[in-house]
């Protein structure tokens, strides 16, 4: 773990997480360069990715960012460690480019359907609608071959970390496309005109 600083706007800003994070916090200092400088205030809060970041003034003019507590229960808890949110946005722009895929954003707050049992399985596909309504990430997981499970549930995605972690690096991809999973691995990456787009880039 290891802490980063930055002058902004004549106030340090502290950030810490991983050392090899770095680019992202980088990327997360240059956004902060750009806001308001009457916004650099205790309690400001920035979306970024998946995230919210939030500013907190611990001594004048020191401020340290947090983000919500995916290891634990993000609608409550906080942490001043990044690594978890930065590593969801790493992850999910790694992905992005690998494929030439602009992306669409996913609140980590927002919910996924899923078929009952799916993530038990070995062959499992997500698709994303976006015809949905706001909180809805538009993704459903169901199996490949059908079971006749007919029952569904909800999750946030932030839920996938714990239980099916690989999936969280395809959940910024555009409404209409579909990801086909065999076991921890892709099998295939469907565009809106179902083309293949993740053959190409193996």
């Amino acid at each position: 773990m290891k802490k980063f600083e930055k002058i902004i706007m004549g106030k340090t800003i502290i950030v810490t997480a991983e050392k090899e994070l770095e680019p992202q916090i980088e990327i997360l200092f240059a956004i902060l360069e750009q806001v308001d400088p009457n916004k650099l205030i205790h309690g400001f809060s920035l979306q970024v990715g998946w995230s919210v970041y939030y500013l907190q003034e611990r001594e004048t003019g020191n401020f340290i960012l947090t983000t919500p507590d995916y290891s634990r229960n993000p609608f409550e808890d906080i942490t001043e460690d990044l690594t978890l949110a930065l590593w969801v946005q790493l992850e999910q722009g790694h992905f992005l480019r690998k494929i030439i895929v602009d992306g669409s954003s996913i609140n980590f707050s927002d919910k996924i359907i899923l078929s009952k049992g799916v993530l038990e399985l070995e062959k499992i596909y997500l698709q994303r609608n976006g015809d949905v309504e706001k909180g809805d990430s538009g993704w459903y997981i169901g199996p490949i071959e059908d079971d006749n499970t007919t029952e569904l549930y909800a999750l946030y995605a932030y839920q996938l970390l714990k239980v099916k972690p690989e999936i969280i690096q395809v959940l910024a991809l555009p409404n209409d496309y579909m990801v086909v999973f065999e076991g921890n691995e892709i099998k295939a990456v469907l565009n809106e005109n179902d083309v293949d787009v993740f053959k190409d880039s193996l």
